[in-house]
Order: structure tokens, then C-alpha cells, then sequence
């Protein structure tokens, strides 16, 4: 397969060296034209032992079921294995008292866990492009995020999910939506159009089209570019930081902890938490767990999610 028009910059190039085209990787398909043209860019590309993985989240009826039978077809097509699944994101939503997109989100990492276990291949390429970036950054920044949560989204990044560790590569993340739709256009390519995109209903979708057209008609610009350039920021010295982190384990020595500053003890507190697999790490949660170092602060137990709780013994905080 011949790609009829490379990306603007060949974008997808620098992320992609260190994930020789002859390995296997699952590759995660919506249906829709970001993940459709990053099936075909890898394609051309030489990356021809790709696993197609779907989720149907079931959030739309006959057209959730549509958008699996397309993506199915892709994979046939093009001669690759596909793994489907299925999942109730509304019921999932409702018990986990979450927002729709967090527990879809939550879902679809799940399901490409047991696609990683069952197939024995723990790569997973995704999608995610340049608007995505800036939409995620705004997203976090008024939930009060800190540097881990202003760097957005990462080309290369690791997530463990059902004790399976997944590398998480987005190739097109240096790729304007525009730029997308060119390429889709220039190669003619089929997709699925989610006609909730377009609606105001998700708080993405209002940062899309409500918030950065406010704030790109008040400065007079378009905004896009240095916010990315704000996450990129951020994504750095969020390495540096890390970098200065002690050793982390099961466990943490209280006395360890107390001996860094503020800042570097929250941080360490949030990837002990995130290595431990505890669900959902925000400021409160590593606010109370930090409140478990005062050995007069009271009960030395800190609620995390999921039934599971932060215990402060003998100089050691560890996870129940």
C-alpha cells in the first residue's frame, strides 16, 4: 500500500524508530478517521503485523454495532487479526459514578489489557493528534492539575492497567486535525463519523468548540500552538523532576519521604500511588495521603478508590 500524501512533516516518523515495522503491535480502531489513517500511514509504512483492537462501547445503539462491523472489515481487508470487544460504558459510568468519557476511557484500557495478555503483545499504537493534545492540556489545567497532568499527552508513554503493563505510542501526535482530514482526503479513505463529535454534550467536546474559539477570537491568534508548547514544557521538566524521585517500592519510608520537599514528596506520593495501580490519583487523594507522615495527625489510614486504603506502620506507608 502506497500512501498517496505523507502528513505534513512526516510527523509520525520520530516516535516511530524505536518500533522496528517488522515486530508485532496492537493497534487500536475506532473507526473513526484519526485511528483509520494512522492504520493506513503504518500500513504504507511497512508495519504489517498489526492486531486491530475495537471496543464497541455500546453508547449508540445500531451505530456502535455499525462502527464494529467497519472495523472488522478494515482488518479484513487488509489482512490483519482483529480482537473486538464489548462493554456497557452507561452501566460502568452509573456504578463507578464517573463521566461517560472517563469510563469509556477506563473501558477501552481494560480491554486492550486483555488483548495484550491474551496475544502476548504489549505495544499498542493509538491515534491521539496535535488538537487532542491542547484539548487534554485545558482539560487538565482547569481541573487544577500539576506539571504530570500539563504534559498532556505523551508520544511514548507506559500505563499498567489489570496488572499489564502497556506502551502506549501515538504517532500522529505532531499532526493537526486539519492536517488529518488532508490526508484523508488526498488517500480517499473511509471512515466512521461519530455524529456525537459535533455536539456539546462531552466537556471535550466543549473545549472544542466552545472554549478555544473563545479564547483564540480574544487573543486574535490561534492558541493551539503555544499550548502545545506549554505541554511540551511541562513534559520536560516533569522528567527532570521524576529524575530526582527516590527508589520507589511497595512500600515508602516515611522518614525518606519527610526529608524531601514539599513538591517532590507530592510527587512521590502520586507515582507510588499510579505504580501501585490505585485508580484515579488527584490532589485530594495524595493530599490525605501525605497527611499520613504527621504521626499526630490521627488515624493513620488514608481512603484511596476501589475499597482499597493507605496505611501508615512502623515508618512505612503501604497500600491495603
Amino acid at each position: 500500500m502506497a500512501a498517496r500524501r505523507i502528513i505534513p512533516g512526516n510527523q509520525p516518523a520520530e516516535s516511530l524508530r524505536q518500533f522496528p515495522s517488522d515486530k508485532r503491535y496492537l493497534i487500536g480502531i475506532s473507526g473513526g478517521r484519526d485511528s483509520v489513517t494512522l492504520l493506513h500511514w503504518l500500513l504504507a509504512h511497512g508495519y504489517g503485523k498489526l492486531i486491530v483492537c475495537h471496543l464497541n462501547h455500546r453508547l449508540r445503539g445500531r451505530s456502535s454495532a455499525a462502527d464494529a462491523r467497519f472495523v472488522m472489515r478494515l482488518a479484513e481487508a487488509n489482512g490483519l487479526p482483529c480482537a473486538t470487544g464489548e462493554a456497557d460504558v452507561t452501566k460502568l459510568a452509573r456504578e463507578s459514578k464517573q463521566s461517560i468519557e472517563t469510563a469509556a476511557r477506563a473501558a477501552r484500557y481494560s480491554f486492550f489489557a486483555s488483548v495484550a495478555r491474551r496475544r502476548r503483545c504489549h505495544t499498542i499504537f493509538l491515534g491521539h493528534h496535535a488538537d487532542d493534545l491542547v484539548e487534554t492540556y485545558l482539560i487538565n489545567l482547569f481541573r487544577g492539575a500539576g506539571l504530570a497532568g500539563q504534559r498532556a499527552i505523551r508520544e511514548i508513554s507506559t500505563r499498567t492497567v489489570d496488572r499489564v503493563q502497556l506502551t502506549l505510542v501515538r504517532p500522529l501526535l505532531g499532526a493537526w486535525r486539519s492536517e488529518i482530514d488532508e490526508y484523508v482526503n488526498a488517500n480517499r479513505l473511509r471512515f466512521r463519523e461519530d455524529a456525537t463529535n459535533a455536539t456539546a454534550e462531552s466537556l471535550r467536546n466543549r473545549i472544542r468548540h466552545r472554549i478555544i474559539p473563545t479564547i483564540t477570537k480574544e487573543f486574535g491568534r490561534d492558541i493551539r500552538k503555544p499550548v502545545r508548547r506549554a505541554a511540551a514544557i511541562a513534559a520536560e521538566e516533569e522528567v527532570l523532576l521524576t529524575e530526582m524521585l527516590p527508589e520507589l517500592s511497595t512500600t515508602l519510608s516515611v522518614a525518606q519521604l519527610q526529608a524531601l520537599p514539599v513538591a517532590l514528596r507530592r510527587r512521590a506520593i502520586a507515582q507510588w500511588l499510579c505504580t501501585q495501580g490505585v485508580a484515579d490519583v488527584g490532589f485530594e487523594m495524595v493530599e490525605d495521603v501525605r497527611s499520613l507522615l504527621d504521626a499526630d495527625a490521627g488515624p493513620a489510614k488514608a481512603n484511596l478508590t476501589r475499597g482499597r486504603h493507605a496505611r501508615r506502620r512502623a515508618g512505612e506507608l503501604f497500600i491495603e
